[in-house]
């Protein structure tokens, strides 16, 4: 059975802080503000979460499709073989000791060739997943990127101190839960980002074909004078 590598644009659970201020001067302590977010909701609900989850379940079906692929092609060459044990089967009886060799031999050739196949097979999808991998950390990666200034926001605009992700809270009252604000304001700088852009130009249309020049005149036959009389 063949695996496949099923990503999810999950980030892992960690304290988010908002970008540490100069040390204020010595006086009483203020009682921090503290927010919660949670990034699962944040990266399957918001726009630009979506894009990401897409982009990530294009890897997934692309190994998926591989993997049909060949085995599709296993089951070919399983028939073919299949096919030989079949024929050396019925013909065993009148078949002289050389040709059944010969049938045998084939059908060796052609199982070690099925054998090499399912090891190149694995091979190869193992690389697809080890890239896929690769790849989903790398959007994970510009997924938290392109989050975090709205995320910054959001608490800017709220005065909160300190953001924490669900995962390291074990009680949470949903009053601190941030996460609703990040995707409004993600999702309204998205459809900003995409107003924003040059709609493509129409194509020009096609230039009218020139009118044909007109047929030159024939010329007219100059008449022959006829003989005096």
């Amino acid at each position: 059975m063949i695996k496949t590598f099923v990503p999810a644009l999950v980030l892992g659970a960690a304290t988010l802080g908002m970008a540490q201020d100069p040390a204020p001067a010595a006086g009483p302590i203020r009682t921090p503000k503290i927010a919660v977010i949670n990034m699962e909701t944040i990266s399957s609900e918001s726009v630009l979460g979506k894009a990401y989850a897409g982009q990530i379940q294009g890897l997934e079906k692309e190994i998926q499709s591989e993997g049909a692929k060949k085995q599709a092609e296993l089951g070919k060459l399983d028939a073919s073989i299949k096919a030989l044990q079949d024929e050396l089967d019925k013909q065993a009886a009148v078949l002289s000791p050389e040709a059944a060799e010969r049938k045998r031999q084939d059908i060796v050739k052609k199982t070690r060739e099925r054998q090499a196949f399912v090891e190149d097979g694995q091979q190869e999808l193992q690389r697809m997943r080890e890239q896929a991998e690769a790849k989903a950390q790398g959007l994970n990666a510009e997924f938290q990127q392109k989050i975090k200034p709205h995320i910054d926001a959001v608490a800017k605009d709220r005065g909160v101190d300190i953001i924490l992700t669900s995962q390291v809270a074990l009680t949470l009252n949903r009053e601190f839960d941030i996460s609703r604000d990040v995707i409004t304001k993600a999702d309204a700088a998205e459809r900003a980002a995409q107003a924003a852009k040059p709609a493509a130009s129409p194509r020009p249309a096609a230039a009218a074909p020139a009118p044909a020049a007109p047929a030159a005149p024939k010329p007219s036959p100059t008449p022959t004078p006829s003989p005096q009389q």
